[in-house]
């Protein structure tokens, strides 16, 4: 097939079932792969939806800035929108963004701007989107995609990644997706929930995340979290809730490595994790995860053991075997709850 531009690659990602890492032989655990996108993530979606509607109403026009604050995916799927459709990209970044993420961006043409210290509560995120309300007020005619906010980051998921799900599985009992700005968990779980009324939803977050209403702890874990509840999601279609610790996301990528050949990104390690502790106590039904991105982007970092040691994890005490990984999965640290038992309160979020 020819495609007229890069950007027309978006969608249509793989789904891989696993093999080898299942606590039981009657077990099916499938990941969406989303790294197969053209910037990498799945993050893409929402950027090109985003960015496309935003033209449509003539809030962006030709040759306009684009401003984002961005921990890593979102901007490299912004600066891939630019260089094909010409505009200029300022992202602004903080040190946890990783080099492989800065070089992909500023490879197409984009700005950085690295916010070097975190607010007085500890987040860089509440930094970062200072930076951009002052670049904003600077630069006229600017443009900023608010992926936090705008409801038409979970309108892209439940328009298009929901419907590649409906027609890969005729059935299907459980979804488990990272928390992350909310867009498509939100989006995918509410098109899915319609499609599948029995299925159950499972939220994945950082420990020390405040996307759902728990008090702001620092985590080392990347493209997953947030430091405050973001617009975009709605915990309507939320069952249940597992906050993954960084040593478990960072295992889980060695164990899926090693095992199935899988090099996931962080917050795919710790989504697999989650769906690996789900099918231990559901061992008959399908379970499905979206893997946000892939490993290329965390070689250098967290699968480089002298890269954890030096941000304070020892590799040893990671595990790597499926082994070690299903007797993780049947005690986590943080055993799964029901959404209800989470600060935020549905009602607050309107449906998608």
């Amino acid at each position: 097939m020819i495609y007229e531009n890069v950007l027309e690659l978006l969608g249509g990602t793989p789904v891989l079932r696993v093999r080898n890492v299942l606590p039981d032989a009657r077990s099916r655990i499938y990941v969406k792969m989303e790294g197969f996108n053209p910037a990498g993530s799945v993050k893409d979606r929402a950027a090109v939806h985003m960015v496309e509607e935003a033209e449509r109403r003539g809030e962006l026009r030709p040759g306009a800035t684009i401003i984002e604050s961005t921990s890593g995916n979102f901007g490299k799927a912004l600066a891939l929108i630019g260089a094909v459709k010409g505009y200029r990209v300022i992202l602004v970044v903080d040190p946890k963004t990783t080099s492989s993420v800065l070089s992909y961006a500023s490879s197409l043409g984009a700005e950085i701007e690295v916010v070097t210290e975190p607010n007085s509560a500890g987040s860089y995120q509440e930094a970062r989107f200072d930076r951009v309300r002052e670049l904003l007020a600077k630069i006229p005619g600017s443009y900023r995609p608010d992926q936090c906010n705008n409801p038409d980051n979970p309108r892209s998921h439940a328009l298009y990644t929901a419907q590649e799900i409906i027609d890969d599985f005729p059935q299907l009992d459980a979804l488990v997706l990272a928390v992350g700005t909310g867009g498509h968990i939100s989006g995918t779980g509410s098109a899915l929930r319609q499609h599948f009324p029995r299925l159950h939803v499972r939220a994945v977050d950082s420990f020390g995340s405040a996307a759902l209403g728990f008090p702001f702890a620092p985590y080392r874990v990347r493209g997953i979290g947030n430091s405050w509840v973001p617009e975009t999601l709605n915990i309507e279609f939320i069952d249940s809730l597992h906050l993954i610790e960084d040593g478990e996301a960072l295992s889980m990528c060695r164990v899926m490595a090693a095992e199935e050949g899988l090099l996931l990104g962080e917050s795919g390690g710790a989504v697999v994790f989650a769906a690996l502790a789900y099918a231990t106590a559901h061992p008959t039904q399908s379970v499905l995860v979206i893997a946000p991105d892939r490993g290329e982007n965390y070689l250098g970092e967290s699968y480089d053991d002298q890269w954890l040691r030096a941000e304070g994890v020892e590799a040893e005490d990671l595990w790597r075997t499926r082994e070690e990984a299903l007797r993780h999965a049947r005690a986590p640290k943080h055993p799964p709850t029901s959404i209800t038992h989470a600060p935020a309160c549905a009602s607050a979020f309107d449906p998608v």
